[in-house]
């Protein structure tokens, strides 16, 4: 489904416009910043942008402006085929899971509202018009959307991994507000004047912990040097592959290329990356984003022939990346989702993520007792920060 033309509400008693175009290269940057700013990274344009260039035709955006043109909202849509790691196919990831009673004709494809990369969903309303105008926005989009849906003909909506803020804005405008526990991501608050001061901060057992894998580290030889991910796609490509590689995600350093060029085409100034260097070879790398005052760590690789001896991981994508964010001012890490035992022994603390799904003819999940009980014991997890528990019930 390719829209060739915005569309908009024929309503002229409307107080806003509703229309839906193809991609944001049809909206301003300087427009859609308002929107964005104290949000999440994963819902800025750059991020939004490198996305819809990488999945390609199955991405549109309904805007919302009031009658002098000025954006009120924007509300990114996707359909089509799920990623193949399925965290965006509700069905296969949580209702199947659960070991619920489900029929999946009902609830797959879904049709997917607010993001669809990096688990991290809030809603882009403009901060300058009252509550009661934002929830009035938000709805008529989201009523917008579903019209939309039924052309596509998914068996379900969903939106995944909202943050707290995202399932509240949410909450106020849709008629079941039944979200259940899509996951969380481990977030390190900043709250110390030195890279001491955070390890005075730590449990007895991980301080010491911590000061042995630094002193390894150190006495290895390595050195640490700051790039733009534009800097050296080819080299961050094959340590970035490497990773994945090892972990189990098939990839190449071209497909990798790929998705960094894109990047780099609309978010390369928001970039930080930290380089591992043994002489003057790059062996490890850590790609950040950085907005407003949060760190978002997104990817991690190595050179696998060269390190594995010195905890060169933890302290490339922990502690030298805490120092960093100590130093300039940043107020938190964000380290997304999966490896929380890592996390949490180092200081971070897990936030949840919400998710909500209906279909036609099942407006919730919740009316089953089996997918009531998993989900109650997945968020009891979060609440105790349990990596053990996390672990067992194969969170997220």
């Amino acid at each position: 489904m390719i829209f060739t033309n915005s569309t908009e509400t024929n309503d002229v008693n409307c107080k806003h416009i509703i229309s839906i175009v193809n991609s944001l290269d049809e909206i301003a940057e300087e427009e859609f910043l308002p929107l964005s700013q104290g949000r999440s990274f994963y819902v800025s344009r750059p991020w939004l942008l490198a996305i819809e260039r990488l999945r390609g035709r199955d991405t549109a955006y309904i805007t919302s402006r009031d009658r002098t043109g000025n954006l009120l909202g924007v509300l990114p849509i996707y359909w089509g085929k799920p990623s193949t790691r399925g965290y965006y196919e509700p069905y296969k990831r949580f209702l199947e899971r659960s070991q619920g009673e489900f029929n999946e004709k009902d609830w797959s494809p879904s049709f997917i509202i607010g993001s669809r990369a990096a688990y991290s969903c809030e809603f882009l309303l403009s901060n300058d018009i009252e509550q009661a105008e934002q929830n009035e926005v938000l709805k008529a989009m989201l009523e917008f959307a579903e019209e939309f849906r039924k052309e596509w003909g998914s068996a379900s909506t969903s939106v995944l991994y909202m943050t707290d803020s995202g399932s509240m804005q949410l909450k106020k405008n849709i008629t079941n507000p039944a979200f259940f526990l899509a996951g969380a991501h481990a977030v390190l608050e900043i709250k110390w004047k030195s890279f001491d001061e955070y390890l005075a901060h730590l449990k007895g057992r991980d301080r010491v912990t911590v000061r042995r894998e630094e002193r390894v580290f150190s006495s290895a030889g390595y050195r640490i040097e700051s790039a733009k991910l534009g800097d050296s796609i080819d080299v961050f490509a094959e340590l970035f592959a490497n990773h994945e590689n090892k972990y189990g995600h098939k990839t190449t350093p071209q497909k990798e290329a790929i998705e960094l060029n894109t990047l780099v085409d609309t978010a390369n100034e928001y970039s930080h990356v930290l380089v591992l260097k043994l002489g003057e070879r790059a062996v490890g790398c850590i790609l950040l984003f950085l907005w407003e005052k949060t760190i978002y760590a997104r990817t991690v690789g190595f050179d696998f022939s060269l390190v594995g001896q010195a905890f060169e991981y933890f302290n490339l994508a922990y502690y030298e990346v805490i120092r960093f964010a100590i130093e300039n001012g940043f107020r938190h890490v964000d380290y997304g989702m999966g490896t929380y035992r890592a996390k949490l022994k180092r200081g971070a603390n897990l936030k949840p993520l919400w998710g909500y799904v209906n279909s036609e003819g099942h407006p919730t999940p919740f009316e089953d007792s089996k997918f009531k009980d998993w989900n109650n014991e997945r968020i009891a997890a979060v609440h105790l920060e349990d990596a053990t528990i996390l672990e067992r019930i194969q969170f997220p």
